[in-house]
């Protein structure tokens, strides 16, 4: 095999590699203040019926580890019953719930990232998990598309 294929080859595998990494996430970029955004998720969260259990701060250890952030904050959030549900039927799952956002500064911008939980699919043949998870990844997908339309209309208002 030629060098050039090799390394076309090598690329290929790298690009396949780095979508399917890409698909365990959900992000989204805002142009706005990861302080504000940070409103816009706890008010989406708690609007498709989650409650906000807890905001980690996340500054401090991020930048023991050489990462410069202003803003770094993890937000956990779910049902009451449906956290319970789930760790008393697949203990396995307890490390997933509450589920978690993390909105973290970029310059003036803020990034919102997730775990896609059709990730774990894969794991569980479960027919009641399977359902969990796609019900979950939808919500996900609507929270984030909430808060991006809401706050590209506080930007359209300027």
């Amino acid at each position: 095999m030629s060098r050039f294929a090799k390394a076309g080859l090598l690329a290929l595998l790298w690009l396949l590699t780095t979508v399917a990494a890409a698909e365990n996430m959900l992000m989204g970029r805002i142009p706005m203040r990861a302080e504000i955004v940070l409103e816009y998720v706890k008010t989406s969260v708690e609007e498709h019926g989650y409650s906000v259990a807890h905001i980690q701060l996340c500054d401090g250890g991020m930048a023991d580890f050489g990462y410069k952030s202003d803003f770094y904050r993890v937000v956990f959030f779910g049902k009451v019953d449906e956290v319970r549900k789930i760790s008393e039927r697949y203990p396995e799952l307890v490390s997933y719930v509450p589920l978690k956002i993390a909105v973290i500064a970029e310059k003036d911008e803020t990034l919102l990232a997730v775990l896609n939980p059709r990730a774990l699919s894969p794991f569980y043949a479960d027919e009641e998990v399977q359902i969990q998870l796609d019900r979950w990844h939808s919500d996900l997908i609507s929270i984030l598309d909430d808060i991006r339309r809401a706050t590209g209309k506080r930007l359209a208002a300027g």
